[in-house]
């Protein structure tokens, strides 16, 4: 799937139908997963670091790097824009609320935003408190099961916001040195900076399990959709933990059917690869 411009931002929707890529040629696109056909794009001012798919296949927000006009909702299918024009400038992150009634932006240095899905109006606003200030490509947002908490992951930290009454809380992380990415089930944050990965309850903010640690830098991580396994991109390679092995059986969602041979995206440079994962068996 040739995107011609390097891929930043990539998400996958839960039914497999859509993958959105957010490049450097300034273009949020829609791809078909199964025919692994372009759809349509949307254009921007400058490079699109962020998208996200609502939990129930039908939104996409993306965001990109430029100070104003750079954040947009629209309708998967159509692509009819369904908000006007949101500005937060310098947007690294965004993320829709489990139900989808929310989503929010990460900025460099602008904080993060919280915005009403039907309408646009910004539920919250830290200010410049929660920046990500990352020199490098993060996800820096996830929410808690329940979509009460939103997790903003910056240099050496974790800020957790209450939706409910707007308070907030922050914690040290395992590295200070490093930008930090975080990926959640909602029951635990997996946050990976430099080369090692720490694992968080997203109830208590209590560190959970081992860190885990590789011998080059992750770029990137990602967790399958209960949890049970963490996808490291270091390096030019994809490492996958099986944290079932690690954790206790509380933190992995129930009535969820995780295939080996489910496919796997991984964008590098201006192509996005799909390929099978191997199957593997745990006694």
């Amino acid at each position: 799937m040739k995107a011609g411009d390097i891929v930043y931002s990539i998400a996958i929707s839960q039914d497999g139908r859509w993958i959105v890529s957010g490049d450097d040629g300034r273009k949020a696109t829609a791809w078909n997963a199964d025919t692994h056909e372009k759809v349509r794009h949307t254009e921007y001012g400058n490079v699109v670091y962020a998208v996200d798919i609502s939990n129930d296949c039908t939104k996409v927000v993306a965001a990109s790097y430029d100070t104003t006009d750079n954040v947009r909702l629209f309708d998967i299918s159509s692509g009819t824009e369904l908000l006007p024009l949101l500005s937060h400038r310098k947007v690294d992150g965004v993320k829709f609320s489990p139900d989808g009634s929310h989503f929010a932006t990460a900025s460099y240095d602008s904080g993060f935003r919280v915005y009403s899905t039907h309408d646009g109006r910004v539920l919250f606003d830290s200010g410049t408190q929660g920046s990500t200030n990352s020199s490098s490509v993060v996800t820096p947002l996830a929410w808690s099961a329940d979509g009460q908490q939103l997790f903003v992951a910056s240099e050496g930290k974790i800020t957790s916001f209450n939706i409910s009454d707007s308070s907030s809380s922050e914690w040290p992380i395992h590295e200070t040195k490093y930008s930090a990415s975080i990926a959640s089930n909602g029951k635990f944050i997996a946050c990976s900076a430099g080369s090692s990965v720490s694992l968080w309850d997203c109830m208590s903010h209590r560190q959970i399990g081992p860190i885990i640690t590789h011998t080059a830098g992750i770029y990137c991580i990602a967790l399958s959709p209960s949890g049970g396994y963490l996808a490291c991109g270091v390096g030019n390679n994809i490492t996958i933990h099986d944290l079932r092995r690690i954790l206790p059986l509380e933190y992995f969602g129930s009535g969820v059917s995780e295939h080996p041979h489910r496919a796997i995206y991984r964008s590098h440079p201006s192509t996005v690869h799909c390929f099978s994962a191997p199957t593997r068996t745990n006694k």
